[in-house]
C-alpha cells in the first residue's frame, strides 16, 4: 500500500509541473558532459548493430528519447505521468510513448534491446531495485543493455517548491556500489561505471551504471 501511495504522489506531481518541466529542461543542454559521454557510449553501442530498439523509462517530456531518436535508435518512452506522457507525444510526433512503471512496463518480454533509465530510479527507495532490475531484465533480449543514472549518496532529500509549484517530492539518494549489486544479482554484467563529482547547481555526486543482459543466462537470473 505505501508503494502504491508513492507512486500517486509521484504522479501527481509530476502531472502538476509537467509544463513547466518541459520548457526548464527541454534539451540535453542541462546535462554534464561525462554524462552525455557516457550516454554517447550507450548509444554507439546500440547503434553497432542494425535494428536496435531502447526504452525510455521515466521519459518524462521525451527530452532524451529524442536524443536517441535523432542518434537514429528506434525508441520509444514510458512514464508514470499522463500529463509528461501527453506533452512528449506533442513535441514528439514521430515517437510513441506510454504510460507505465519502472516495475511494471508495457513491453513483452524480451521486446527490447537498450532500456534507458536517466534519473528515473530517484523516486524509487532502494527496497525497489531489485524489482526494476527483474523488470528490466524481463524486457530485455539477451545481449541487451540497460543504462541507470542517478544521484549517489544515501538517505534522500526532499525537493520544496518543484520547479516553483506547490509540490512536494521525495529524492532517493543510492549508492553506487548498491544498484550495481542488485543488477548483478539479477544476472547482469557489469560494464561501466561512472560516479563524478557535483557541479556548482548539484547537491550531490552522480552516478551512472551500464549492464548487460548476458546472451546464456546466468544461473541468478530468472529462467
Amino acid at each position: 500500500m505505501a508503494h502504491h501511495e508513492n507512486l500517486m504522489d509521484v504522479r501527481s506531481a509530476y502531472d502538476t509541473v509537467a509544463e513547466t518541466y518541459s520548457a526548464v529542461i527541454p534539451d540535453t543542454s542541462f546535462e554534464a558532459p561525462l554524462d552525455m559521454a557516457m550516454m554517447d557510449h550507450f548509444i554507439a553501442h546500440m547503434r553497432a548493430t542494425a535494428d536496435r530498439t531502447v526504452i525510455d523509462v521515466g521519459c518524462g517530456a521525451g527530452r532524451m528519447t529524442s536524443y536517441l531518436g535523432e542518434a537514429g535508435l528506434a525508441v520509444s518512452g514510458v512514464d508514470l505521468s499522463p500529463e509528461m506522457v501527453r506533452i512528449a507525444q506533442q513535441l514528439h510526433p514521430g515517437l510513441l510513448f506510454e504510460l507505465g512503471e519502472l516495475t511494471d512496463l508495457p513491453q513483452a518480454d524480451a521486446a527490447a534491446d537498450g532500456v534507458l533509465a536517466w534519473y528515473s530510479i530517484i523516486h524509487s527507495p532502494p527496497t525497489a531495485l531489485p524489482a526494476i532490475a527483474r523488470e528490466f531484465w524481463r524486457a530485455l533480449r539477451p545481449g541487451g543493455s540497460a543504462l541507470v543514472a542517478f544521484h549517489a549518496g544515501s538517505g534522500h532529500r526532499t525537493i520544496d517548491r518543484a520547479y516553483g509549484h506547490d509540490v512536494q517530492l521525495r529524492a532517493e539518494l543510492h549508492a553506487p556500489e548498491e544498484v550495481a549489486l542488485r543488477f548483478t544479482e539479477q544476472g547482469f554484467v557489469m560494464r561501466a561505471q561512472l560516479v563524478r563529482s557535483p557541479r556548482a547547481m548539484e547537491k550531490h555526486p552522480q552516478a551512472a551504471i551500464l549492464v548487460d543482459k548476458p546472451f546464456v543466462s546466468s544461473t541468478l537470473g530468472p529462467s
